[in-house]
């Protein structure tokens, strides 16, 4: 049985198809004593509808089980309301038994990515973790997270450090912010949304920049309020689930008594690393 390590998080996965290792492939460890999270992974020709109660019809569709104690079924479907993959989780998701379609090109790629990143994710939140929609960079020893909407300029600002800096991206859209020992660590995790950067390592945040394009560069600190405020929608927030929300909420206020967070309103150019870089020299 593969073991791999992902933010600290120990995965036992047991598959009938390589993807999910190759996907985990640089996560690899040759030994856990004990894992965080096994995983059950099965081909099949065809998968049933789950009972339960809808939390979430969406895109991807979010279910309770029966019971409230027993966990979920998280799917994805085709047009024609086929099943493509389905994940079943037990309430800690820690045990996790994953079915999807047998045949088709890509099929397995479409739901075994995205289903095992929730996994991962919600997962992390009971270990005080989160995953947060943003580039995060290693730049000697310091964490730097880059965090905006979509098409803001986030994957620039890591590139302009990587350019000038000789920073290290350690994942280029959806990196593991954790705390351990009280201190918040960013990882690099091997899921990165369309972003091709992804490393396993890791470093101890120094700053979280919210960002905003301007023609001007700028850059302040942001109080509590608005940090929660600007950092909240970015992160992936289980809110399907008030308990788990509970978790997420804590975790990230923890982050933010923690790390400085700023606003940089700037150009994509040396200055606005320049702006940074005083911040947390």
């Amino acid at each position: 049985m593969p073991h791999f390590d992902v933010a600290g998080l120990l995965l036992d996965v047991v598959s009938d198809h390589s993807y999910i290792y190759d996907k985990l492939s640089s996560f690899k460890l040759e030994y856990i004593d004990k894992p965080d999270i096994t995983i059950h992974m099965e081909a099949c020709d065809h998968i049933d509808k789950p009972q339960g109660y809808m939390l979430m019809n969406d895109s991807i569709k979010w279910i309770r089980k029966p019971h409230v104690d027993e966990g979920y079924y998280i799917y994805i479907s085709n047009r024609d309301n086929q099943i493509l993959g389905m994940l079943d989780v037990d309430n800690k998701w820690s045990l996790a038994h994953f079915k999807y379609l047998s045949h088709g090109t890509g099929r397995e790629f479409t739901s075994v990515s995205p289903l095992s990143e929730i996994l991962f994710r919600i997962h992390l939140l009971f270990k005080q973790g989160i995953v947060i929609h943003a580039a995060a960079i290693e730049y000697e020893g310091k964490g730097i997270i880059f965090s905006a909407p979509s098409e803001t300029g986030k994957t620039t600002q890591a590139n302009l450090w990587r350019k000038h800096m000789n920073a290290k991206v350690l994942n280029g859209d959806r990196p593991a912010v954790r705390i351990m020992d009280g201190r918040p660590f960013v990882f690099g995790t091997p899921w990165s949304g369309s972003s091709p950067d992804y490393i396993n390592s890791c470093a101890p945040v120094s700053a979280i920049v919210m960002l905003e394009q301007s023609p001007a560069n700028s850059i302040r600190k942001l109080t509590a309020y608005e940090a929660v405020t600007c950092l909240m929608p970015r992160c992936f927030l289980p809110y399907f689930d008030q308990g788990l929300m509970d978790k997420a909420i804590n975790n990230l206020e923890t982050v933010i008594k923690t790390v400085p967070v700023y606003l940089l309103r700037c150009r994509p150019d040396k200055e606005s690393v320049e702006l940074v870089y005083q911040c947390i020299k």
